[in-house]
């Protein structure tokens, strides 16, 4: 049932009178917008706080201090907007949070990164959302509503008069048990983790659908990342892989419309592509040459379609691969991914450990879904022979639907034991790359010969940080370099 519009300009005028509590000055109107998109995203994950705290906190780590940015307000300026003496105390305190959290070097850094809106509303969720829930308010989520995004509905508002018309005790309380948590909240701000938010913030579509973080599971596995010891150390090596991976260039081939360089002579084409001598002919000769389909085009540069390949990786996602392994595979699955993407081809990523997990499909745009790579845990144990019964299952039926060929990753350990039978029929389907990463023994699964390329990955590369990075970029840099083969 849609909500009413009165309600709906009850709840915002509202939340625009709690403004009148900010401490964080910004002349430009557009920062009030961005905080109603935070406080929406933050609202499909659970928390409903104030206007003005998801605003102070939000601008914080989105617009550096001083000209063009943001200031403190001053504490008289702050009491004349709420003209209420009795509260001056917990303004006081509230104001000095702020303060703190605006010295943090980890905010400072922050707001140089000039984040998503989605990011930073998951930023924030981390930041408050304890102190959130500590909040014994019973009213604190009640009547909420998502808040609109129109510029004019912001503009030249005075939220001094929006602030008389309701009960301000409640804000009073919260800003009360903001002083009693701002240890924690200021402890919360420097446990972020810059690297991560630094690799989410390079993929600008990383649900692959061509929005922003839409989707209240994207907000979910962003949340889930920015949380994870494991995920920052798969964000730490896939960083440290990424520079080396983005020097890659799209391969090309031929086509007939005007994009990049000209690569050999056509006889058909568009009027742009016309070879110019063609018009020094008599018309009557032209004419007949058009007739005849006999002019001459100059033919582009384009990747050929049926040179295309299906880039299929699989990831293991078992207890076995937890630890160096986990951070190893997954930030090789990041590299990997972009570069097969930069590359042009189609990609689907598939974790499996007792089952395989759900595909996610990469286009040609090569937005890689990191967010989901970084915070995906699985806890099923693990059968491999049905897995890759299934697998091959699949394979097949897609075989008789189309002959699009395909490439298989498998990225495993030294203790995946696959039926060989199942290895041998895939093999006739797909070209077969396995990455064995860090096997206990010197004894390697009976299917590795059968695979068509592999590469063993030995404990000796995890011993040095050099060692490791050089090894990931050996085997991304062998495994993009085979597509290109015969």
């Amino acid at each position: 049932m849609p909500v009413p519009a009165d309600r709906r300009r009850s709840h915002l005028a509202r939340d625009l009178g709690t403004m009148t509590l900010s401490c964080v000055r910004v002349d430009n109107p557009m920062a009030l917008v961005r905080a109603a998109a935070w406080s929406n995203a933050m609202a499909r994950l659970g928390l409903h706080l104030p206007l003005f705290l998801i605003h102070d906190f939000g601008v914080l780590f989105t617009m550096p201090r001083g000209a063009g940015g943001w200031t403190i307000r001053t504490r008289e300026d702050q009491l004349a907007r709420v003209a209420a003496p009795p509260v001056t105390g917990v303004l006081d305190d509230y104001r000095r949070l702020v303060t703190d959290v605006s010295t943090s070097e980890v905010v400072e850094k922050l707001a140089g990164m000039r984040l998503r809106d989605e990011l930073v509303a998951v930023l924030l969720t981390r930041v408050l959302s304890d102190a959130y829930h500590r909040w014994r308010d019973r009213g604190k989520s009640a009547g909420r509503e998502p808040l609109p995004l129109d510029l004019g509905l912001y503009t030249d508002v005075d939220p001094a008069e929006h602030f008389r018309e309701f009960d301000p005790r409640p804000l009073w309380g919260l800003l009360g048990h903001l002083d009693e948590q701002s240890r924690h909240i200021y402890t919360s701000v420097e446990l972020i983790d810059l690297d991560t938010v630094r690799l989410l913030g390079m993929f600008k579509d990383t649900a692959g659908t061509g929005d922003t973080l839409g989707g209240a599971i994207d907000l979910v596995d962003l949340f889930a990342a920015l949380g994870s010891p494991e995920a920052h150390d798969v964000a730490h090596f896939s960083l440290e892989l990424l520079p080396s991976v983005l020097e890659t260039r799209r391969a090309s081939g031929v086509q007939t419309f005007a994009v990049d360089g000209y690569a050999s002579i056509e006889r058909k084409g568009n009027v742009d592509s016309l070879v110019l001598s063609e018009l020094a002919h008599d018309r009557d000769v032209f004419e007949q040459k058009v007739v005849d389909q006999e002019l001459l085009y100059y033919g582009r540069e384009r990747e050929r379609e049926d040179e295309r390949r299906l880039q299929y990786i699989l990831v293991d996602s078992s207890a076995s691969m937890r630890g160096q392994r986990q951070v190893f595979a997954r930030g090789l699955t990041v590299a990997l991914l972009k570069k097969l993407a930069l590359q042009g081809d189609e990609i689907w990523l598939r974790f499996f450990d007792s089952r395989l997990h759900e595909t996610v499909k990469i286009a040609r745009a090569g937005q890689v879904p990191v967010p989901y790579l970084l915070s995906f845990k699985s806890e099923r144990g693990r059968n491999y022979a049905k897995v890759f019964r299934q697998l091959l299952a699949e394979l097949t039926r897609a075989a008789r639907e189309g002959r699009r060929r395909v490439v298989l990753y498998i990225i495993t350990h030294g203790q995946c034991h696959l039926p060989t039978d199942v290895v041998t029929a895939l093999g006739q389907l797909a070209f077969l790359y396995g990455i064995i990463i860090s096997p206990s023994s010197d004894v390697l699964p009976d299917f590795v010969p059968l695979l068509h390329r592999h590469q063993i990955v030995l404990p000796e590369a995890f011993v040095s940080r050099t060692g490791r990075q050089r090894r990931a970029l050996d085997i991304v840099s062998d495994a993009t370099a085979r597509r290109r083969g015969k």
